[in-house]
């Protein structure tokens, strides 16, 4: 259903939404302009305006988004990035790289009254590459409006490859076509909630002087647990061929040149742009056990062999218990004949102890708990699944740079949220 006031009110003076990208250079532009949008991003600018419209039943004689393009002065695109209801930045490498998208980032959630923060998945970035926090995953509305149906498999392939990817894809166009429809959704609902007096009328910042948000990138915190025996104690019979003076001593794999799997794995975690805290799990265990907040995500490396402890088993049956999606679990076989004797017994005792993490997730999630057997594995599964935690952990906690939403008072009032 629309409202049934006229949308004409969020023409002009205030943009349904501002959509931000990186622009691709063509050969022989003018440095100093703003290079066309390229037609992939000009094309979804044209749907995604075309599905605003339907929405939202606007009369506007004015389109309802805004993209900045060659003939269009500065002075107008700040006006835009002021009163735009939301922003819809393209989020891919490039983005986090262009400064004036810096500058739009921060112009826009820096201002007062704000707007919704609508980041689209252009095409894939690693967790680590994003300096600001962020949430790619699909556009979802604000309650108390129901979402547009997006199909499963849709959302698996948008968080793959992004909106471009499944514009080059034409299997799979209705898939895009529901990802557009759920971005408009979103859109009009910004711009129904965000209508008021004064909000038309405030004054633009320059956005050329403003900082760029992205200018500064710190590393992504990663604890690195290890739960594992020491020398001093090790199950009945073990070899004491693997372990040192302590947990994180432990060298499971024979190819390791000396150097422990904690170490090997924190200068593998610093590769990808993490900056790791090593610790044993008796260290982290009040994150692990939710007794406190998580500034980050972690990845907990474990020897099956500790679980003969039955202390040891049962703190982990205990983290287990808890859904902890933001934490990461893989498990090294070591390489040595004894372990490879007893595998069967030490995959049942892993059964036991961790009956939630081998049967919930991904298969690569699963399949890391029950046992990896050797270092190209380990390597690999690492560097997958710590970047998947660091995405779980992200889309868990407040986002750094987005707008304080209202109260629940304020929400109630206004128009009907939008619906298709």
């Amino acid at each position: 259903m629309h409202d049934s006031r006229s949308d004409a009110d969020v023409g002009d003076a205030s943009p349904y939404f501002f959509l931000s990208y990186a622009a691709t250079p063509a050969p022989g532009h003018v440095p100093a302009e703003r290079p066309l949008p390229d037609k992939n991003v000009a094309e979804f600018y044209a749907d995604l305006s075309a599905e605003v419209t339907r929405m939202s039943g606007t009369r506007a004689r004015m389109p309802v988004g805004y993209v900045e393009a060659p003939g269009r002065d500065r002075a107008q695109t700040d006006r835009a990035l002021s009163r735009c209801h939301s922003f819809v930045p393209l989020v891919s490498r490039r983005y986090f790289t262009d400064t004036d998208c810096g500058r739009q980032w921060y112009g826009f959630t820096h201002r007062s009254p704000a707007g919704a923060l609508l980041p689209v998945l252009w095409t894939p970035v690693p967790t680590t590459a994003r300096p600001v926090v962020v949430d790619l995953e699909l556009p979802v509305p604000q309650p108390p409006a129901t979402a547009t149906e997006v199909d499963p498999q849709t959302l698996e392939l948008y968080a793959q490859d992004g909106l471009y990817g499944l514009r080059q894809d034409t299997d799979h166009a209705a898939a895009y076509a529901q990802c557009v429809r759920r971005i408009a959704q979103c859109v009009v609902q910004a711009a129904r909630r965000g209508r008021g007096p004064g909000w038309a009328a405030r004054e633009p910042a320059p956005t050329a002087e403003l900082p760029d948000a992205f200018a500064i990138s710190p590393l992504h915190p990663l604890g690195i647990a290890v739960l594992a025996p020491d020398i001093d104690h090790l199950p009945p019979g073990r070899s004491d061929v693997k372990y040192g003076r302590g947990p994180r001593d432990w060298q499971p794999f024979s190819d390791t040149l000396g150097t422990s799997l904690a170490e090997r794995t924190a200068g593998l975690a610093r590769n990808l742009g993490f900056a790791p805290t090593v610790c044993t799990f008796e260290q982290a265990e009040p994150v692990l056990l939710g007794r406190t907040q998580p500034t980050g995500p972690w990845v907990l490396i474990l020897d099956p062999w500790v679980l003969h402890d039955p202390r040891a088993a049962e703190r982990l049956a205990a983290f287990d218990a808890l859904d902890l999606p933001w934490v990461t679990v893989l498990t090294p076989l070591a390489d040595d004949p004894q372990t490879r004797e007893h595998q069967g017994e030490l995959a049942a005792r892993l059964r036991a102890v961790l009956p939630r993490r081998l049967a919930r997730g991904r298969a690569i999630q699963r399949a890391a708990v029950a046992g990896i057997e050797n270092i190209e594995a380990f390597n690999s599964r690492f560097m997958e699944l710590a970047d998947s935690a660091a995405q779980r952990y992200l889309s868990r906690a407040p986002l750094a740079s987005q707008p304080r939403s209202s109260s629940p008072h304020t929400e109630q009032q206004g128009d009907q949220e939008a619906q298709s």
